[in-house]
């Protein structure tokens, strides 16, 4: 009777099994996964969202990116009338608002006959932003770009596409949801991390500020050549801080900022501060404009199109 229990045994825990799997399939999949956004990896620019791709997210909001692998639905035009914007995930608006609802999407509502290309990327880096302004040839002939950037960007240096849960291959067709869950959860724990992968913490304060510093001009340095790089071919471009809400409740974090200031005397007419634009209605509603610390919430979105759509136009004009 030994081998009826050890046949028994397995049977039972697999149908006891499968039906708690087919549930939190149900439940993960109506919280909006199992349509992650699927990346290609790249050596010079770490990664960058797979073209020709839709995704349906959280509350059924829609992220499509287009022919060249940025977040629109219009794709690039043949006679050059295509506007950039390059940025982090601030750019990029993140999977709770639809494709629409981003800034750099309302800008073109405002302006005819012109595409916006929204090609900012979730944890995008200054060195990131450079590497694909100036060598993705599917984007780099953009006559207009519109780098967006928060303070931080100047301290990612170069992210690699193995950065964070970032997924670079298609998922299966079943339980597709709890593989999404499987490869966030593997991300975090990061096992090789355990052994050779996991570097010792043996630098001073003073040395970390020391590194923090190189960084953060070298990511200038490298932006400033782009910039004067862009000029040099007569290509127009538009420098926008995004500031997060604690430089919106103190002032002197964005007045002290070595990087935001050298920016603000190199290019005085060509840089739009958002913390001018934001100051009020943050001041009136907070919880109306960010979703968290940094990210903007759909009115926030608004609120900046507008902005860039007046200097946008003027800048056109020029």
């Amino acid at each position: 009777m030994n081998w009826i229990k050890w046949i028994a045994l397995p049977i039972l825990v697999v149908m006891l099994t499968i039906p708690l799997f087919l549930l939190a399939e149900y439940i993960l999949k109506n919280m909006g996964l199992g349509e992650p956004i699927v990346y290609q990896a790249h050596p010079l620019w770490g990664y960058a969202p797979k073209p020709n791709a839709s995704y349906v997210r959280f509350e059924g909001d829609v992220v499509s990116f287009n022919n060249v692998g940025a977040r629109s639905t219009s794709e690039w035009r043949t006679d050059g009338r295509n506007i950039l914007f390059l940025g982090d995930s601030v750019t990029y608006g993140g999977s709770y608002i639809n494709d629409n609802q981003t800034f750099a999407s309302l800008v073109c509502d405002q302006l005819d006959h012109w595409n916006c290309h929204n090609a900012g990327v979730n944890a995008y880096g200054i060195l990131n932003m450079v590497a694909r302004s100036r060598y993705d040839e599917r984007i780099n002939t953009a006559p207009i770009r519109v780098f967006t950037f928060i303070t931080g960007d100047f301290d990612r240096g170069l992210q690699k596409a193995d950065t964070a849960y970032f997924i670079l291959r298609e998922p299966p067709t079943y339980f597709s949801a709890l593989w999404e869950v499987g490869n966030f959860i593997a991300s975090q724990i990061r096992p090789n991390a355990w052994f050779g992968k996991s570097p010792p913490n043996d630098l001073s304060d003073a040395q970390r500020k020391q590194q923090g510093f190189v960084n953060r001009h070298f990511a200038l340095d490298v932006f400033i050549t782009e910039i004067e790089r862009l000029r040099r071919l007569g290509q127009k471009f538009l420098l926008v801080h995004s500031p997060n809400t604690s430089e919106l409740s103190d002032r002197r974090l964005i007045d002290e900022n070595q990087i935001l200031m050298k920016i603000k005397e190199m290019y005085p007419n060509d840089i739009l501060m958002l913390q001018e634009v934001l100051q009020e209605a943050f001041e009136e509603n907070r919880p109306k404009l960010f979703n968290d610390g940094v990210h903007y919430e759909e009115e926030g979105h608004r609120i900046i199109g507008e902005a860039l759509s007046k200097r946008l136009s003027v800048l056109l004009t020029q």
